[in-house]
């Protein structure tokens, strides 16, 4: 299933688009660095990588990743960096081709996804590889291809990363029709209005959906008296617990258009083994949430925060959350890590860290050095 037929999502760049490719450009670099650490061949793939390049000039996906590479092999990176962008629709490919074809260490490759699997699957046996599943329609994603690479985890023991989209919103849509029961209609007051996935041109099919998510465990979410958000957010929860199998850090961003949407667009879905990977995306995911909180600011300033806690955390409830998890004398590290576990895409790591260090300073917390300056692997404790 392609493009639109005259692929005019591609004409302007949208704000919830540039909110997903920030998060894909703030965490690549980091992320490259760290896995060179593995000294093995790095493959990143853009499954569904579109022309590369907006009708308004902005990047897409494919130049955002060449150019993420680019930058570190520039100053003398240690290890092999490749990049697959795969695209099936002929005209976006042309354009897609002309738009990497400075950068040597890329290749575009013309079809679906699921025809380069085998080889994405070789290659995974000897490179780490970061999965970039980014598709115009759920019908593009076969769960059963990805987990031929996801297997690689525990058969090769190569590092293996997803960021997934995941168009829950249309796969409820899709799914509803599909099991002949009512398919709401768009509610502009929950979800925005504008159609991002392929549209619908014939009918929906239980086999293929069962194909896209990997079984039928999402009818009965759809036959559930659940309402239709909550349908659309237990399918996203569905997809991290299948994905959590795989990987033992995953976490969801919802993608919404406006602050005030209950719905979604779509949810970005990452994983990886790495709990340093899970900070990484946490705050690149934080970012993208205030950035969609500053669109919900009054106009004329207040004295209070008017806005709601699931747009604007208070980091005045911090030390209370940090205090829970610090029951006997932990690393600073672990702390971070489970606070963030625990709330994630809430609080920034360094706000975690301002916070411990301010408890430090206040006596609120000690640290085994009895310094308030300190790293990671010093523990603390709340004082007798």
């Amino acid at each position: 299933m392609g493009h639109k037929a005259d692929n005019s999502f591609f004409n302007q760049k949208r704000p919830w688009s540039k909110r997903k490719d920030n998060i894909l450009q703030c965490y690549l670099t980091p992320y490259l660095y760290k896995i060179a650490t593995q000294r093995a061949p790095i493959l990143i793939v853009d499954a569904f990588a579109g022309p590369g390049k907006f009708g308004d000039g902005e990047d897409g996906s494919p130049l955002i990743i060449c150019k993420c590479v680019d930058q570190v092999r520039s100053k003398g990176f240690p290890v092999p960096v490749s990049v697959m962008c795969i695209e099936p629709d002929p005209e976006l490919f042309s354009t897609l081709n002309n738009s990497i074809k400075s950068f040597p260490f890329a290749e575009a490759k013309q079809g679906e996804f699921h025809e380069y699997i085998q080889d994405i699957e070789k290659l995974a046996s000897s490179h780490s590889v970061f999965l970039y599943i980014d598709p115009w329609t759920v019908e593009g994603l076969q769960w059963a291809q990805m987990e031929k690479v996801f297997k690689h985890l525990f058969v090769s023991k190569m590092s293996i990363e997803v960021l997934l989209n995941f168009n829950a919103l249309s796969f409820a849509r899709r799914g509803l029709a599909a099991l002949k029961l009512a398919v709401p209609n768009s509610d502009p007051a929950t979800e925005d209005q504008e159609e991002i996935d392929a549209p619908i041109v014939t009918s929906p099919s239980v086999i293929n959906l069962n194909n896209v998510v990997g079984g039928a465990w999402w009818q009965p979410i759809l036959m559930s008296p659940l309402t239709f958000p909550q349908k659309v957010q237990q399918l996203a929860d569905d997809i991290c617990a299948r994905l959590s199998v795989r990987f033992k850090e995953v976490c969801q961003h919802p993608m919404k258009a406006m602050p005030n949407h209950s719905v979604p667009k779509y949810f970005l879905i990452f994983g990886s083994r790495h709990p340093d990977a899970l900070l990484l995306m946490n705050d690149g995911m934080v970012e993208s949430q205030r950035v969609l909180a500053d669109l919900a600011k009054p106009k004329d300033p207040t004295l209070f925060e008017m806005r709601p806690t699931s747009l604007v955390p208070d980091i005045e409830t911090l030390p209370g959350i940090v205090l829970n998890h610090v029951q006997t004398p932990t690393n600073r590290g672990t702390v971070i890590l489970n606070v963030v576990r625990e709330h994630f895409c809430k609080f920034a790591v360094k706000e975690i860290r301002h916070s411990i260090e301010n408890m430090l300073k206040e006596g609120k917390l000690k640290s085994e050095t009895g310094k308030t300056k300190i790293n990671n692997d010093v523990k603390i404790f709340r004082p007798k």
